[in-house]
């Protein structure tokens, strides 16, 4: 339905286009910690046993891993290291296999985002040959992260901790991204104070999915394409991308899970405050 939508408004509201190709830590001490842990002999023996039973497909990549850890509860099981460790500040809470108690992730929201600051960073997501990657719920209202960090044994992924931490923010008199966008995702009329005239917009051509159409949107269309954005809170997967919090530059990219979904914002902060600059809606 949203195709037809989009491919309706186009046509409406091109005036030009083109073919083309898409334009392309605070947890570092923890991290390291995690890395010189060591799996206890009854952990290796539980997830040898369950190996068996598991298709090949489910580690070909980490997000066909994902996909089936946060929506499936008894591989979710299988794939955490016990005891498991919980840290909370200073506090480390270690929870029993028959304690655990399954976590969807963001397996129920309609998308869920992955940050870049540059977008050759993006490729990253591509790498098959990664042993670890941290995924993130980030808190805005409540300037929390809860991490989890996931890392490749023998060919398997494998949860090893969570860690929840306070975020940390800019204190230099520029506009924080994050407060920033903690606003952007709940209120109408701050995004369009914070839609750059004219905003690029990249799409598929209705009539033919192998071009790409190159437009922009009036404040009011915009609305009417933007993707579902989670009020109060976003996430993000760490593949590996460099992250800077000084960084004048942001590329939130949405994914649905499971489905071919894919739409992404591009923010750029110009005189200390941030606006979204073009707009990309490449979904399947």
């Amino acid at each position: 339905m949203k195709k037809l939508i989009i491919g309706c408004c186009l046509l409406a509201l091109m005036a030009s286009c083109g073919g083309g190709k898409k334009k392309v830590d605070p947890f570092a001490a923890l991290t390291e910690q995690i890395d010189s842990m060591k799996v206890l002999p009854d952990s290796i023996q539980d997830t040898i046993v369950v190996e068996e039973q598991i298709p090949a497909s489910a580690d070909e990549s980490f997000a066909d891993f994902f996909y089936n850890f946060a929506s499936d509860a008894k591989f979710q099981r299988s794939r955490v290291l016990f005891p498991f460790s919980l840290y909370k500040g200073k506090q480390v809470n270690r929870i029993q296999k028959k304690d655990w108690k399954h976590d969807p992730l963001f397996s129920r929201e309609q998308a869920y985002t992955v940050l870049f600051d540059k977008e050759e960073d993006m490729e990253m997501e591509k790498d098959t040959s990664m042993h670890s990657v941290q995924v993130d719920w980030i808190f805005l209202t409540e300037k929390k992260i809860k991490r989890y960090y996931f890392e490749r044994k023998k060919d398997s992924w494998f949860l090893e901790a969570i860690n929840v931490e306070k975020m940390a923010e800019e204190h230099d008199g520029k506009e924080d991204f994050y407060t920033f966008y903690e606003r952007f995702s709940r209120d109408s009329l701050f995004q369009q104070e914070r839609l750059h005239e004219p905003l690029y917009f990249v799409t598929a051509d209705p009539e033919d999915e192998f071009q790409i159409l190159e437009t922009t949107l009036e404040p009011g269309q915009w609305f009417a394409f933007r993707p579902p954005m989670m009020k109060g809170k976003m996430t993000n997967v760490h593949y590996g991308q460099p992250e800077n919090i000084h960084s004048d530059y942001k590329v939130v990219e949405f994914k649905g899970f499971g489905n071919g979904f894919s739409n992404t914002l591009y923010f750029e902060r110009r005189e200390n405050i941030w606006q979204l600059i073009r707009f990309e809606d490449l979904s399947d």
